[in-house]
């Protein structure tokens, strides 16, 4: 076997894929000294965790514009949680669980909702949860009075989510942590997306994707992998909010918007929607270079850049990046 050859299969290997993923995420910050730099490498890593978890929600056929609920979710819960003393560990997955929770019930109310109807309902929802932090303390205080109205004592702090400000998100690990907390959990993230696509359950997510009749035809359960589906996806959404609030020191509203919610959507498209791959290639390529913009001063220009960049995608590489990458692959290496 020639090393052309050789180079070939190792680049279809997915062992040796995620292992070159570790040692390159191992030697980067060696080489890179700059503090800016790896909080945009940190950044990059958060959004390929967010993304795969929307790419995950779409390969099954569902789609979400407010997916940024979720994030938010995870986030509050997790800091309130974790600045009441109890264990970091116990607040992430707690934020993670809760952000699950909710996706089920909304999963419950509109599973029989198809495609952007779907997204509609999501995009409402994080709307409603910018309405609810924004106007929290008027919210809380409610919610006490009805307690106390009924007998049943109830003094939460009006202020405990902090309204349109926001509250502080104590430090869960040391700050020179926090790349190797988000490199380990971007790369289990990926990981796990990975074995659900080769899994029945992602056979079954294909196979409603596809096509909902035949797919019931064929024994499987509609409504019960989609609600799996947003589960597992709500779920990933939340853990990636409770990591990046404590990461940002500070958790407001912000965290809700359409902001987040499209960096997803068009991060997974630019890279290849369905794919494993799409959700990092373009989490790099798109987070890297919002980010350079940044730098460049181009606060408003930039929203125009990406929006070029995107229908060009969308007009000549539809299907995303991942599948011009294959074709170099297979040209260089054969």
């Amino acid at each position: 076997m020639s090393v052309k050859e050789l180079l070939g299969r190792s680049t279809k290997s997915p062992f040796i894929i995620y292992s070159l993923m570790v040692l390159i995420g191992l030697i980067l910050p060696v080489v890179i000294t700059d503090d800016f730099i790896i909080r945009i490498l940190i950044l990059t890593f958060f959004f390929i965790m967010f993304s795969a978890s929307w790419n995950l929600l779409a390969y099954s056929g569902q789609a979400s514009l407010g997916h940024a609920a979720f994030l938010g979710i995870g986030g509050f819960v997790s800091t309130i949680i974790v600045k009441e003393g109890i264990s970091p560990i116990i607040g992430v997955f707690s934020g993670a669980l809760i952000a699950a929770f909710v996706g089920l019930l909304l999963g419950i109310i509109c599973v029989r909702l198809r495609e952007w109807f779907l997204g509609l309902v999501t995009f409402g929802f994080a709307i409603i949860m910018v309405a609810l932090i924004n106007e929290s303390s008027v919210f809380i205080s409610a919610i006490n009075n009805i307690f106390n109205m009924i007998g049943i004592s109830c003094s939460l702090d009006p202020d405990m989510l902090g309204g349109s400000f926001g509250i502080y998100s104590p430090n869960i690990v040391s700050p020179e942590h926090y790349y190797y907390l988000f490199l380990f959990t971007m790369i289990a993230t990926v990981l796990s997306v990975h074995l659900i696509f080769r899994s029945k359950i992602g056979f079954a997510f294909a196979a409603i994707r596809e096509n909902e009749a035949e797919a019931s035809m064929m024994g499987v359960d509609i409504t019960r992998y989609k609600l799996i589906a947003f589960m597992i996806s709500t779920f990933m959404a939340g853990f990636a909010g409770a990591l990046f609030a404590p990461f940002n020191y500070f958790i407001n509203p912000d965290l809700f918007s359409i902001h987040y919610s499209f960096m997803p959507i068009i991060m997974t498209i630019s890279g290849g929607i369905g794919t494993v791959g799409g959700p990092v290639i373009g989490g790099l390529v798109i987070n890297l270079l919002w980010e350079q913009m940044g730098i460049m001063g181009m606060s408003i220009s930039r929203l125009l850049i990406l929006g070029i960049i995107l229908i060009l995608e969308v007009l000549f590489l539809p299907k995303g990046l991942m599948p011009l990458i294959k074709k170099i692959r297979d040209r260089c290496f054969g």
